[in-house]
């Protein structure tokens, strides 16, 4: 099953074109330039079109979509497509200019096996926290999941070896929803995520460990204005 599909938004039902491998879309500022879908079936004969809309949709092993980037018009037409072997071709367009996202095309290539594992986001380097943190969002609203917590009991959180705001978010969204899970990654959504969650009949508390080691390490401020809201809605930290 290939990795990858591109589809219309809205505007072209039934549109979708599979592909594997996709070169230069996950990319940093200083290497994106132009982005390469390969291995697409058919492409070489189809008919030519544009999508105005098109979407980059990441599949699980089962074809089905765990991810999602908006790509905008997207033009399959003979002057962009070279054949390859095996009767597949490739398409080549410009960047389309999107927040760059290194790194995010290796987790997703494990996030698509699925089980994702206790901790598992800990054995990235600090500076791809950011990385996995954008792919827990990005796969939590794709499959329509909403800002809220899922789990039961308390939610506890050891800030011993954070290193970031992005590693607080990793381990509060694991916490509160286990492995994988999402549970905002900016205090605006941290908010919508606790007071979606207090609507629940059970009570539950933030055990935070090592707490002052995660204050040198995310700042007084931080930390001061995450422990503020969970107290506006009765979820008490200790």
């Amino acid at each position: 099953m290939p990795m990858y599909r591109v589809v219309s938004a809205e505007s072209r039902p039934g549109f979708a074109l599979p592909f594997e491998p996709l070169h230069g879309f996950f990319a940093d500022e200083e290497t994106a330039g132009k982005v390469t879908f390969a291995g697409i079936i058919g492409a070489a004969d189809a008919r030519p079109v544009t999508v105005d809309d098109a979407e980059l949709e990441v599949l699980d092993d089962s074809g089905d979509a765990i991810g999602r980037y908006w790509l905008g018009r997207f033009e399959l037409k003979p002057k962009n497509i070279s054949p390859a072997p095996g009767g597949s071709a490739s398409l080549e367009v410009p960047s389309c200019g999107g927040e760059p996202c290194p790194h995010e095309q290796a987790i997703w290539s494990r996030w698509r096996r699925g089980s994702i594992l206790l901790g598992e986001w800990t054995r990235h380097p600090a500076t791809q926290h950011g990385n996995w943190l954008h792919v827990v969002q990005n796969a939590w609203f794709t499959s329509g999941k909403h800002a809220m917590r899922c789990d039961t009991g308390d939610i506890v959180i050891d800030g011993q070896h954070w290193s970031s705001k992005d590693s607080f978010y990793c381990a509060i969204g694991e916490a509160a929803n286990g492995p994988g899970g999402c549970f905002g990654s900016n205090l605006a959504a941290l908010h919508d995520c606790v007071r979606s969650g207090s609507k629940a009949a059970q009570r539950y508390s933030v055990i935070w460990n090592a707490v002052e080691t995660s204050r040198r390490a995310l700042g007084d401020a931080f930390v001061t204005a995450v422990t503020e809201i969970f107290g506006q809605y009765n979820v008490e930290p200790r």
